[in-house]
């Protein structure tokens, strides 16, 4: 019984060693393929040199200076999507690509002064600032306890009368 044993445990020893000389011969394949794409890659490098060298025809693209109606009419929220077009068709850009960009941009103007302290003024809009506000003594509602809020700081915005008159 011991020998049959033996040639039990041979006996599935033996796929497991093919196993490994199977996945063995993929990876060789693989490694061929990888070389084709990087040849090709660099052919296609050589392309992008070409077409880098040529000056870009820049579009011209009018102005809309109407913001569209935003699709969820429920809330009248403008998608992020949405908010990128709007600032395509104001700004007369011709790609999304590009709005996406000079909103970044701005957006990290503005948190990089807000970070500092500044005032960053929105001519037309408004101003945005930090504001600090003091540790105070609050009272839960639900309990009555007297408990300890802590200070902290807060972005505000002041809307200019501009805007308060355009939209109030």
């Amino acid at each position: 019984m011991a020998r049959k044993a033996t040639r039990k445990a041979a006996a599935k020893k033996k796929p497991a060693a093919k196993k490994k000389s199977a996945a063995r011969k993929p990876a060789a394949k693989k490694k061929t393929a990888t070389k084709k794409k990087s040849t090709a890659r660099k052919s296609t490098g050589s392309r992008a040199v070409k077409a880098a060298a040529k000056p870009a025809a820049q579009v011209k693209v009018a102005k809309s200076r109407k913001a569209t109606k935003p699709k969820n009419g429920s809330t009248l929220a403008y998608t992020q999507s949405e908010f990128l077009d709007n600032l395509k068709d104001f700004c007369g850009l011709a790609k999304k690509a590009e709005a996406r960009e000079i909103w970044e941009d701005i957006s990290a103007f503005i948190t990089d002064s807000l970070k500092k302290g500044y005032r960053v003024p929105l001519v037309g809009l408004g101003k945005m600032y930090v504001r600090k506000s003091k540790a105070r003594m609050g009272r839960n509602p639900a309990t009555g306890e007297t408990i300890h809020i802590a200070a902290k700081k807060r972005v505000r915005f002041t809307p200019a009368k501009a805007l308060k008159d355009t939209v109030l």
